[in-house]
């Protein structure tokens, strides 16, 4: 008899952040599409045209430096973010945030060995809504319509309906001041 399961959804393989080889990780990815559970989790990505970011280590092993250079109409905004690498913990702790989840899943999942997605959680707080969104990276700045659509599909499944690509229409900004 064949194996099979009650749950119609392909789960993603989630990276354990403190036992997985950050290395490969390392250098530039280029933000393509995003989706949430709720329109607010994708809503401040609507304005974008494109996003390059360089994936960094910083001084301490255990600290991840993520720069992101993103196209707002004909402006450039820079914005950096720090990840640190908790031991026993299998997500990122962003630096100032420490009530957001941020998990790294494979590209494995899409079948994109140049693609990495994040899934960034955020309990309700204080009145804030909560935040349940997953990015999608990858090396090039062009992926198939194919990829796009499978990961829309696979997201959807798990309950994520409100999906953005970047238009990616305008000219990318430039990454300065690596560090």
């Amino acid at each position: 008899m064949g194996q099979w399961s009650l749950w119609p959804c392909s789960l993603p393989e989630i990276l354990s952040t403190s036992s997985v080889n950050t290395k490969q990780y390392l250098g530039s990815w280029y933000f393509i599409a995003a989706v949430g559970v709720r329109e607010s989790d994708v809503a401040m990505y609507k304005s974008m045209d494109n996003t390059v970011a360089l994936l960094q280590e910083a001084i301490d092993a255990n600290t991840l430096l993520l720069m992101g250079a993103i196209r707002v109409e004909d402006y450039c905004l820079k914005k950096n973010w720090t990840y640190h690498i908790r031991q026993g913990r299998k997500d990122l702790e962003l630096e100032g945030r420490p009530e957001r989840h941020s998990w790294v899943w494979s590209g494995q999942w899409l079948n994109c060995t140049d693609c990495i997605l994040f899934q960034e959680l955020e309990p309700e707080l204080e009145g804030n809504t909560p935040l349940n969104r997953v990015l999608l990276y990858a090396r090039n700045t062009s992926v198939s319509t194919e990829l796009v659509r499978d990961f829309q599909a696979k997201t959807s499944c798990l309950g994520m309906k409100n999906f953005l690509i970047m238009p990616q229409e305008r000219e990318y900004c430039q990454l300065d001041g690596a560090a």
